[in-house]
């Protein structure tokens, strides 16, 4: 059932990510997606959507979905995207996912009905680790940005001696 439930997510990814899309476009708490271009914005949700059998796969380093997700975190700060927008985001991809499993109506007996909990449960964790991981990249970013801007550059021939780039 649980690779049932993932091979639906991927085969589904074009739509769950049209809908996200579409809801990420319009509401006032990511009004700063609007700023990019749609296909861009669809690219991201289908990414998600797309990539998430392997991000919950056992045999997916912890290390590999923290990297990925710092590495968001860092792009959507230098793209002037507000954290809480980033995360909103993440969280409305979530809900799209849950929505549609809902819809197809695979949970017809009580063993599938726990399997689906188990599933929840994992996404969730996965979901998590993500908002987590890319607000510690943006929070990364943001503060090497501060740290940029309160450090004026010096001009190398006035550098004490024994100080190099």
């Amino acid at each position: 059932m649980y690779s049932k439930l993932v091979d639906l997510i991927q085969d589904h990814s074009e739509q769950l990510s049209h809908r996200a899309v579409k809801e990420l476009l319009s509401r006032k708490e990511t009004r700063s997606y609007a700023k990019l271009q749609e296909k861009e914005v669809y690219r991201r949700a289908y990414e998600v959507y797309n990539n998430l059998g392997s991000w919950l796969s056992k045999d997916t380093p912890k290390d590999e979905l923290r990297e990925h997700y710092l590495l968001l975190g860092k792009r959507r700060f230098e793209e002037g995207i507000p954290l809480q927008e980033v995360v909103m985001a993440l969280m409305l991809i979530k809900k799209f996912l849950w929505l549609y499993l809902l819809e197809t109506h695979l949970f017809n007996s009580t063993f599938q009905i726990y399997q689906s909990l188990e599933m929840n449960n994992r996404v969730v964790l996965f979901f998590d680790r993500a908002i987590y991981f890319t607000a510690m990249g943006y929070d990364e970013a943001q503060s090497r940005a501060r740290k940029e801007q309160e450090e004026p550059e010096q001009d190398p021939a006035t550098k004490p001696a024994g100080i190099q780039a």
